[in-house]
């Protein structure tokens, strides 16, 4: 298995190595060929050599654990967007580290704690980040929708009233004026 991943995050997994660049890279197949030939050149017995220019990834091969299973079991670390492809919060390690709890048959943390090596560990980090901007984005939604209520009243053949122009800027200033997307003040609608 084939691990693209920058700043340790990883990007993208594939079977082979190709396609994991290529993913990385955000390519369609034809795109890739082409980008392919224009940096391959031959050397002096004629062998066609890939001269990889510098790329803002790395590449690794892991061989030894499954790799699919491992992601499986860190799944809730896994994110996925149209322009982003599917990132893993998962850090990369080049030697294998303890990572993961092993729990018992009813689910339970072991006494003492046993933990299985991999070269995956958990970025609590960047999932937390990933949470946090998820909420603002329910919250800026939900936003939007009560701006979208109150659009008709703002037509420019009618005169907004004053307590309806303050409300509707307080719906604008919602994520500036609250820190915590679970406790949102709402201002009341007139």
């Amino acid at each position: 298995m084939f691990i693209s991943h920058k700043s340790n995050v990883l990007q993208q997994i594939h079977e082979t190595e190709w396609q994991c660049r290529r993913k990385a890279k955000g390519l369609d197949k034809s795109e890739y060929w082409t980008w392919l030939a224009s940096i391959t050149t031959q050397d002096d017995d004629g062998n066609d050599v890939v001269t990889y220019p510098s790329e803002d990834f790395t590449i690794v091969e892991c061989t030894d654990e499954d790799v699919q299973a491992r992601l499986n079991q860190l799944g809730d670390y896994q994110s996925s967007s149209p322009e982003t492809g599917t990132v893993y919060n998962i850090t990369w390690s080049d030697s294998k580290v303890n990572c993961e709890e092993v729990l018992d048959m009813d689910g339970k943390s072991q006494d003492p704690k046993v933990y299985v090596q991999s070269h995956f560990k958990g970025n609590d980090s960047d999932k937390n980040a990933r949470l946090l901007a998820d909420k603002w984005v329910n919250v800026r939604r939900d936003r939007d929708r009560k701006l979208a209520e109150t659009d008709y009243l703002a037509l420019s053949d009618s005169t907004l009233a004053s307590d309806m122009k303050t409300y509707r800027q307080a719906l604008r200033d919602v994520p500036e004026d609250n820190a915590d997307p679970d406790d949102i003040t709402w201002p009341t609608k007139p």
